[in-house]
């Protein structure tokens, strides 16, 4: 991983305050592949399990992670950034495992924190009086692009793929992004709305042939999401189908996904001050914003 990667990922595992913290972004290439519903699921097949889980939320309305949770937002980071909230009043309780902060903005308005805006937000995480054992990142796939570092900050990175040539392709061309311009050599792929094993084999093996040959990058092939009415069932309740059908196939697999996710080692964090690494965080933002306008 290059050291810009590698800075963040420590930042942002200091930025949450822990330093056994796993931190998993959820990318995909397009949207409505069911990524969101994956996110909530997995948290809720995590908690399940005895983990505490930070969901950071980047989609809005019925897309966002926040509604599939039955739940509605009316702070999100930006407004912390700014000072006009609290991060306590941002943050969403789902139950004592599970804790939301809608992020629609803020990840991209952390380069442009003020000294005293970085240190209060460093204060505030470091006081919160609950803290995650893992947390989800769903990046919104319609911006994704401008979020890239966020995805590379992470422990690990978990791809999902829908059906279709389209969804593959676009799945495919951030998996290269992540490559080719941060080091990264590692993802997770999950093949999600999957009709058969055949499917899954199909849409893992054309993934990571590519992925090897051209971006010498190690792709892990995990259980597929079947394709299951339940999902969609458990969507207009307002609650994942982890909770609401536990005997459906898909939650089922989830719960197999929660004990691989849990599993997953979290890089080894370096010696310092949480402001340090934040500091590094920011300054790794305005590096990347600086390169897209160049």
């Amino acid at each position: 991983m290059s050291s810009f990667a590698f800075d963040q990922a420590e930042g942002l595992r200091r930025l949450l305050g822990r330093d056994a913290l796993r931190v998993v972004t959820v990318i995909s290439g397009k949207p409505h592949v069911g990524q969101t519903s994956v996110v909530a699921n997995l948290a809720c097949a995590l908690a399940g399990q005895g983990k505490s889980v930070l969901v950071i939320d980047e989609g809005i309305g019925a897309d966002s992670c926040a509604a599939r949770l039955g739940l509605a937002p009316h702070i999100e980071l930006a407004q912390v950034l700014k000072g006009q909230a609290s991060l306590a009043q941002a943050l969403l309780r789902y139950n004592d495992a599970i804790h939301l902060l809608p992020a629609r903005e803020g990840l991209r308005r952390l380069s442009n924190l003020t000294p005293d805006a970085h240190d209060q937000l460093a204060r505030a995480l470091q006081t919160l009086p609950w803290k995650p054992d893992i947390a989800l990142i769903d990046l919104a796939a319609d911006r994704i692009h401008t979020t890239l570092p966020a995805a590379s900050a992470a422990d690990a990175v978990l791809v999902v793929l829908g059906p279709g040539h389209a969804a593959i392709t676009q799945a495919y061309a951030l998996v290269k992004q992540l490559a080719q311009e941060f080091g990264q050599r590692q993802f997770h792929l999950l093949a999600t709305k999957t009709k058969d094993d055949a499917e899954a084999a199909a849409i893992y093996t054309n993934m990571a042939e590519a992925a090897t040959r051209y971006l010498h990058a190690r792709l892990q092939s995990l259980p597929p999401i079947p394709l299951d009415d339940a999902i969609k069932r458990a969507g207009k309740l307002g609650k994942p189908a982890v909770e609401s059908f536990p005997e459906a196939p898909a939650s089922h697999t989830y719960r197999v996904l929660a004990q691989a996710v849990a599993g997953w080692p979290a890089a080894r964090p370096e010696a310092g001050h949480l402001e340090g690494f934040l500091h590094r965080l920011i300054m790794s933002g305005r590096m990347s914003e600086a390169s897209v306008r160049a």
